[in-house]
C-alpha cells in the first residue's frame, strides 16, 4: 500500500469532512516537497516521521479547540463512542425484549404489550446513551490526566508504548465509504431480521383487528391473514432468515461490500421476493371471517373488501420487487468500487 496515501488517509479520517478534500490536496503537496527527486520508501518513512504522529497533525486542522479531552486521546475517544453506544443498544434491546417476553402473562392485547415495551425500551436506550457518554468521558479525562499509565490505547503516545512511527501505515486499510458496512447498518440488520421473525410466527396474535377495551386499551378480536398458509412457508423462512443472520455476521467481520456479500445479498433478496409473492396470491391467505367483519364495520360489501385488499397486496409485491432491486443493485455497485 502507497505510504503517503495511508498517512492522509490517517490523518483526514480525523478531521472534519467539509475540510478533507483541501487537507488532503495540502498533505499531499507539502510531502511531495519534502521528498528528494528520486526518492525511495526510506526517504518516504523519514519525511512522514518528521510529519508526526497522524493524530497529532489531524488536530492541527480542527476547527475547534478540546479543553475537556485533549487532541491527543479526542480521537481514541470519538472512535471508542461510536464502538460502545451501538452495542449498549443492541444489548439494551435484546434485554427489554426477553424481559416482555418473560414478564407477558398472555392477558391483553399483543400490539399493547409490544407498544409498552417500545417506549420503556426508547426510554432505557436515552438512559444507557447518557450513562455510557459519563462514564467513558470521565474514563478518559482520568487517562489523560494520568497520561496514559498502565493503559494501551492505540496511536497515543506514553512512557509505555513506543512512539509512532511510519511502519504502523503498514496496518492500515484504506477502504472508501461507500464501500464500508458500518456497524449500525449490522445491528440494524439484526433488529430487522428479528422483528420479521417474531411478526411472522406471530401473526395470528399480532397481526389482526383489534378494537378499544373497556379499560382504554385495545383488545385482539381476529386475525387477518391464515396463519395455517403462513406457515406453510416456514422451512423456507427459517433457511431465510438462517443464511440472513450468517450473511449479517459475515458483513460484520468482513466490515465492506465484496462481490460475494452482493451475490449472496441478491440471491436471499430474490429468495424472499418469491416467497413473499407465492403468499400473496395464495388465494386462502386471508382469515375468511375478517372480511364480512371489516365490510360491516366499514357499511360495504366483502366483495369491496376483498378488491381492497387485492389491490393493497398488488401494490405490496410492487413495493417489494422495486425496494429490492435497488438494495441488490446498490449492493453490486458498492463491491465494484
Amino acid at each position: 500500500m502507497n505510504l503517503i496515501d495511508a498517512y492522509i488517509h490517517e490523518v483526514t479520517k480525523r478531521i472534519s469532512k467539509n475540510k478533507r478534500d483541501k487537507t488532503n490536496l495540502e498533505l499531499k503537496s507539502t510531502i511531495e516537497d519534502m521528498l528528494p527527486e528520486d526518492y525511495s520508501e526510506s526517504d518516504i518513512k523519514e519525511v512522514l516521521k518528521k510529519l508526526g504522529n497522524p493524530v497529532e497533525v489531524a488536530a492541527k486542522y480542527q476547527d475547534t479547540p478540546r479543553f475537556l479531552i485533549s487532541p491527543t486521546v479526542f480521537d481514541t475517544y470519538i472512535r471508542t463512542i461510536k464502538l460502545v453506544i451501538p452495542w449498549a443498544i443492541l444489548i439494551t434491546i435484546i434485554v427489554q425484549m426477553i424481559e416482555s417476553i418473560v414478564l407477558y402473562n398472555g392477558e391483553g392485547a399483543l400490539l399493547t404489550a409490544i407498544i409498552k415495551t417500545i417506549s420503556i425500551t426508547i426510554s432505557h436506550i436515552i438512559s444507557v446513551i447518557i450513562y455510557v457518554l459519563f462514564w467513558i468521558t470521565v474514563a478518559f479525562i482520568v487517562i489523560e490526566r494520568s497520561e496514559g499509565k498502565n493503559i494501551s490505547i492505540p496511536l497515543i503516545k506514553n512512557k509505555n508504548h513506543p512512539e509512532w512511527t511510519p511502519d504502523d501505515l503498514a496496518k492500515v486499510k484504506i477502504i472508501p465509504k461507500e464501500k464500508t458496512i458500518s456497524l449500525s447498518d449490522n445491528i440494524f440488520s439484526f433488529l430487522g431480521i428479528a422483528i420479521f421473525s417474531f411478526a411472522y410466527f406471530n401473526a395470528n396474535h399480532l397481526l389482526g383487528i383489534y378494537s378499544t377495551h373497556n379499560k382504554g386499551g385495545l383488545k385482539f378480536v381476529m386475525p387477518i391473514f391464515n396463519q395455517d398458509i403462513l406457515l406453510s412457508f416456514a422451512p423456507i423462512i427459517l433457511c431465510c432468515i438462517v443464511l440472513s443472520v450468517a450473511l449479517t455476521l459475515w458483513k460484520l467481520k468482513v466490515g465492506q461490500w465484496t462481490m460475494f456479500i452482493a451475490v449472496t445479498n441478491a440471491l436471499l433478496q430474490c429468495t424472499g421476493v418469491i416467497v413473499f409473492i407465492l403468499m400473496a396470491i395464495h388465494p386462502d391467505l386471508i382469515h375468511s371471517p375478517a372480511v364480512p367483519y371489516i365490510a360491516a364495520i366499514m357499511g360495504t360489501t366483502s366483495a369491496k373488501i376483498l378488491f381492497a385488499i387485492d389491490r393493497i397486496l398488488f401494490i405490496s409485491i410492487a413495493i417489494a420487487i422495486i425496494a429490492n432491486a435497488f438494495d441488490i443493485y446498490n449492493g453490486f455497485k458498492k463491491a465494484r468500487i
